[in-house]
């Protein structure tokens, strides 16, 4: 990982024993960042890797004990570090001499062999939490891993939150779309001469009739309506280009289902909902501006 020695070396409050080892993991993190030395590097290793090492013909030890000051100086990406000035931080310094953002040591928790340290990045325009893990062996506290820290949300708010009235307003709002999408869809591969029909009623089936083109029985009455009016919510549908059939060759079919478009705006913005609505056949678009979605807007996430 990128500048890995810097961000671990940027431990506030550390002093090291002169002379002897680090007598905690964050100094320990801090020798392993700020030394010049391979052979003390190799100690904070996980021991079957120092053993790996000290094992080795002196030449190829050697070797070894260059790659780890090498490596080192490849992660700090031509960047020094120093204590920023009135504040418990370090700060990243560039080449050029300019920060690059300031870390701070956010916890560290110590049970007995084991330690989890967390250690707080902050630059310009990001911010990221990062985990160390090290255990101790004899008189050396020794890396496990590094990385950044996953944030994971379980959801906990959501299981005290009663919604609003007009969010269970806009849930049911993109149910009914994509229930009127979907009964769209299966309309123009029934009836594939037409494509999409002209209007929504020609998806619905009245009292004593069969189904046709002129009345599919795909969607319920309440939402064929024009404009439909539902859940604090006003429902229209414009075909806005006709379908066709055709034979390529004499035989093979071409079908050009049409185009439509299905605009859902609150009755009243602001208290029967907050984001307006766009349906068309390429999918579904909102925007909590007080205009008409476009397709340019985002997908709306899915209601609960």
């Amino acid at each position: 990982m990128k500048r890995l020695w810097v961000w671990l070396s940027l431990v506030p409050g550390i002093s090291l024993p002169m002379g002897g080892q680090a007598r905690t993991p964050q100094a320990a993190l801090e020798e392993i960042a700020t030394t010049d030395k391979p052979d003390v590097l190799a100690r904070h290793l996980p021991e079957p890797v120092q053993k790996s090492i000290e094992v080795l013909p002196n030449p190829q030890k050697q070797q070894v004990l260059d790659k780890l000051l090498s490596i080192k100086a490849e992660q700090f990406d031509g960047c020094t570090v120093r204590r920023a000035a009135g504040v418990d931080a370090w700060e990243i310094i560039d080449s050029k001499g300019e920060s690059r953002g300031k870390i701070k040591l956010a916890n560290a928790f110590i049970s007995g062999l084991d330690a989890l340290l967390s250690l707080r990045l902050e630059s310009d325009d990001n911010a990221q939490m990062f985990i160390v893990t090290m255990h101790l062996e004899g008189d050396e506290w020794r890396i496990d891993n590094f990385g950044a820290w996953q944030n994971t949300d379980l959801g906990l708010p959501k299981l005290a939150h009663q919604p609003t009235q007009a969010e269970k307003n806009e849930a049911a709002t993109q149910e009914a779309l994509g229930t009127i999408r979907q009964a769209l869809s299966r309309y123009a591969n029934q009836f594939p001469e037409i494509g999409y029909p002209a209007h929504l009623q020609m998806l619905t089936t009245a009292a004593n009739e069969e189904d046709s083109e002129e009345r599919a029985g795909l969607l319920d009455a309440s939402l064929a309506d024009e404009p439909a009016i539902k859940n604090g919510y006003e429902f229209r549908y414009t075909l806005t280009r006709r379908g066709s059939l055709r034979y390529e060759g004499g035989s093979i079919p071409v079908i050009d289902r049409g185009a439509f478009r299905i605009t859902a705006t609150p009755v009243d913005f602001g208290k029967t909902g907050f984001r307006n609505y766009l349906a068309t056949e390429g999918g579904v678009h909102a925007t909590a501006e007080q205009r008409e979605a476009t397709e340019d807007d985002p997908v709306p996430e899915d209601p609960d």
